[in-house]
This record gives C-alpha cells, structure tokens and sequence, in this order.
C-alpha cells in the first residue's frame, strides 16, 4: 500500500482482475437486470441435517440455525479479517444497516458474518475487527473449525476456497420462510429494505406485565450448557411460553428422573419448542455447574435446541433462584416445583415437575389463550 491509502499499479491491475471476475458472476446472478434475486433454497436450513458449529467474536461455541437465525430475519456477509478489497466496506455497509434498524437489532432482526478464512481468524481478530464497526448487539461475527466452516458456507450457496475470491454478496433471511434472498453488498437501502420486508411489522412494545416480570426478576446474564451467553428477557422469555424447573447437575436424586419426565414434555412439545416454549432448567450449585458440567448432564437426556440449562455468576443465579421461589442453601434439598408463564400476559402457574407430562404440556399451552395486559 503506498502513501495515502492509494494502491501501488500491481496491486491495482490484480485488484482490477480479481474485481472483473467478480462482477461477471455477480452479473450472471442477477440476469436481467433485478437488483436481487430470490432462490428456494429449502436445503440450507434442512432440519433434519445436524446444526453447524460455529465460534463467535467472544469465543462462544453457538450453534449456526438453531442460535443465530432462529426466530430472526437476518443478513448474512461473508468476509476474512486481512480482506484488503471489499470486506472492509461492505462491512461499513452493515454498521449502517445496523444504525437504520437501532430498534430491532438483536430482537427479530440480526447481523451475521461469516469469517471464510476460518484458519487464520480466531474469536480474537473477529472481535477486533467487529469493533471497527461499532458492531452491537445483534451483529455476530463468526469462525470455527474449517470443515465446520466449508459446511456452512456451503450450506449458503458458496465455497470455501481462495478468500480472495469471494463475492460481495449479502443473504437475506426470514426464519420460517424458504427463500433466500442475494443482494449487492453495497446497497446500503436494499439490504435494510429486505431485512424490514422479510420481518414484517415490528414486536409489540412490552405488555405492563412483561415490564412488572422484568422489573421483579431483573434481566441478569446467564451462560447455557453450550456456552452461550444469554439474558433472561432479551434472549429467553420475550414472546414465549416458559416452564422452568431447578436442578444441580450433581445431583443423583431427584434430578434424573425429573429431568427425564420433563423430556418426554419436551417430546410432546415437538416443533413448538424452540418457537412459541421455551425450557429452562436453572441450576441451584452455581459454584459448581459450569457450562460444560450442565452439558454433560443435558445430553444424557437428549435434550434439543429450545431447552437451556442456565448458570452464570453465583449471586447473580442464586437471586434469581430466590425471586422465582428456588433458591435452597443446600443445593441437594431444592425444590421439584415447576414453573410455567405466559410472561405477555402475566400468567404464572405453579406445576409439579413430576406429573404427567401429557397434564403439563395440557397447561402450558393453556397459557397461550391468556390475553396481553
């Protein structure tokens, strides 16, 4: 790089070359003229293909669909932190996206770049890169184990070769929905209009009783079995129906089989869990259930995406414990109650985490006829 930002004439004719040939495949793609082009691309989101992998910017495995575009529109950039081209700009594109939606990012919309140089950027050179861009919260910049990766960009309708030789492209998604829609990075208004077009109106503002629970339970960061940082509100009880039982993963008493009858509800939830329920099992050992003590727990039951086993700082996890009527001085003696809400309408009931699962999953949805106040 010479003086002055300008490129040194080698440079420019390899920019130039690299730059040709990808407007030739940008034009072939966008044959006739549209401004972008939506594809059914039913394949990359096949539920019954395993979830991919993936780290994010702070070093939190997460898992691609399941945490990063589930129950969200999002737009997908692929970029590689030494990108000397278009990465950078395309990147400055998204902050403005990000600035335009202030008041849906991170709640039904969502950012999402994906690094294709996976080899050579850690958790580490995303974060910094992100802070370029003043990324907030709702953009998540990604990396992970190269297969991972090549599956997953793959997945997306790319490859995983030279970096150099990756597109300006973004994707735009809605969860629930088939297509996927390419557009050209650097239109700035057609990639906020998309994400507002496949989003549709936005959330209701909170119900008096969603701010009377919030206010009650505070919004305290919790870390799931897979390591994921989430807040209560933001992340877990806005827009759902909630049952949440408390456990230790040491446990060799009650947990077992109350953790095992709560799977077979989470059987007859089927597809509803992860979108209109959720599951919480928050432990009551804080000191000692760390995220990987809790997965090894979760997965002798097969518990899937939509049931979160919850830790995170001590105090924080045992006045939560108190304020839902868990907390318990000796971790082995706590209690077998179940709690179930429609947090939007201010309904909360109490259930016996033992009883039959057909009876709970009967009352939880229950809730669902409850009206907002």
């Amino acid at each position: 790089m010479a003086d002055g930002g300008v490129l040194a004439p080698s440079a420019r004719e390899g920019e130039s070359s690299s730059m040709i040939r990808i407007l030739m495949i940008v034009c072939a793609m966008l044959a006739g003229g549209a401004p972008a082009s939506a594809r059914n691309w039913a394949h990359i989101w096949d539920r019954a293909q395993p979830d991919i992998t993936v780290v994010d910017q702070d070093g939190a495995a997460r898992q691609f669909f399941a945490d990063l575009l589930h129950g969200r529109t999002v737009a997908i950039e692929f970029f590689y932190t030494s990108c000397t081209r278009f990465c950078r700009p395309v990147s400055a594109i998204l902050a403005e996206v990000q600035q335009k939606l202030a008041d849906r990012m991170g709640k039904d919309i969502a950012l999402v770049s994906v690094s294709i140089d996976p080899v050579n950027d850690t958790p580490a050179r995303l974060k910094a890169f992100a802070a370029q861009f003043d990324a907030g919260k709702g953009w998540t910049f990604v990396t992970g184990a190269r297969p991972d990766i090549a599956r997953l960009v793959e997945r997306l309708g790319q490859t995983l070769g030279n970096p150099e030789d990756h597109m300006p492209l973004v994707l735009v998604h809605r969860d629930g929905a088939d297509s996927w829609t390419n557009l050209d990075g650097y239109d700035r208004d057609a990639i906020a209009g998309a994400l507002l077009d496949a989003a549709g109106p936005p959330p209701r503002a909170n119900t008096a009783a969603q701010q009377a629970a919030q206010a009650y339970l505070g919004n305290p960061l919790l870390v799931t079995q897979d390591g994921r940082k989430v807040r209560l509100f933001d992340d877990l009880l806005d827009g759902k129906l909630v049952l949440i039982n408390f456990m230790l993963a040491g446990c060799h008493a009650i947990c077992p089989p109350e953790t095992n009858n709560l799977a077979r509800v989470q059987d007859l939830l089927g597809d509803r869990l992860g979108r209109s329920v959720v599951m919480l099992s928050l432990t009551v050992d804080p000191e000692h259930d760390g995220p990987e003590q809790l997965k090894r727990f979760a997965d002798n039951f097969g518990v899937r995406d939509g049931w979160y086993f919850l830790t995170g700082n001590p105090d924080e996890v045992q006045d939560l414990a108190r304020r839902l009527g868990g907390f318990t001085t000796d971790p082995v003696d706590h209690s077998a109650l179940l709690i179930a809400a429609n947090v939007e309408a201010g309904s909360w009931i109490k259930l016996v985490a033992l009883d039959d699962p057909t009876r709970i999953v009967k009352q939880v949805l229950s809730l669902a006829e409850a009206a907002p106040r």
